[in-house]
């Protein structure tokens, strides 16, 4: 049993991001300015884990826009200064002002969301053998989300009917994983990466596993 989840915690926690009027997890896109649906996707993995600690797996997307927008608040992404409601173009590709969001802010941030909702969390992050060590936290039920990292845009997302779409900088919830795909959410549907992407020499994927922390436990 991994440290945080035995005893009271254990059964708050769901095995599947939340339901948003019928979605698999919530997706930057609903946002309303284009900045937040283009580098959002690192709110949405911080919202859905803290809301699975919390137990919750159902909500109107009228009230997850809310909690989306209370989570901008504390796991916000880089900007340039200057206006983000018009892209502009920088070698030959469209730029909205922003790096998304970075590590240590996803890692700052997703404590001070957890927080503001009176649950202590602690993060859990790994990039070597992230085979094993996921399919170990899946099983477990812990909320695991990853972060990509492809320069060249070269790892492929597959939605349901095999479409793929290809990815650089992208946060994602990892929701299963076998010796051929990653399965995660993303855009509020369910897609698979095949871990033959993930292992390329121009991509990188750090993975975050976000439990309870045992002092909460404790007080339960």
């Amino acid at each position: 049993m991994i440290e945080g989840l035995s005893g009271m915690n254990r059964p708050k926690i769901l095995t599947t991001p939340p339901s948003v009027e019928g979605s698999f997890g919530g997706s930057q896109m609903w946002a309303p300015t284009p900045l937040m649906q283009n580098c959002g996707c690192g709110i949405i993995a911080g919202l859905d884990a803290v809301m699975r600690i919390a137990g919750e797996g159902e909500i109107s997307k009228d009230d997850y826009l809310k909690r989306f927008d209370e989570a901008s608040r504390f796991i916000r992404p880089i900007l340039l200064p200057g206006r983000h409601d018009k892209p502009k173009m920088i070698f030959g590709n469209e730029f909205l002002g922003s790096f998304g969001v970075s590590t240590g802010r996803f890692r700052r941030g997703i404590k001070k969301l957890a927080a503001s909702r009176n649950i202590r969390i602690k993060v859990k992050s790994f990039v070597f053998g992230y085979e094993e060590k996921a399919k170990m936290y899946l099983e477990q039920g812990v909320p695991l989300i990853a972060l990509i990292a492809a320069p060249f845009n070269n790892v492929t997302l597959l939605n349901a009917n095999d479409v793929p779409f290809k990815v650089g900088f992208h946060w994602v919830t990892c929701t299963g994983i076998d010796d051929k795909y990653l399965e995660v959410s993303s855009w509020g549907g369910k897609y698979k990466i095949p871990l033959s992407d993930l292992d390329k020499a121009t991509a990188a994927v750090k993975f975050f596993a976000v439990l309870p922390a045992p002092e909460l436990e404790e007080k339960a």
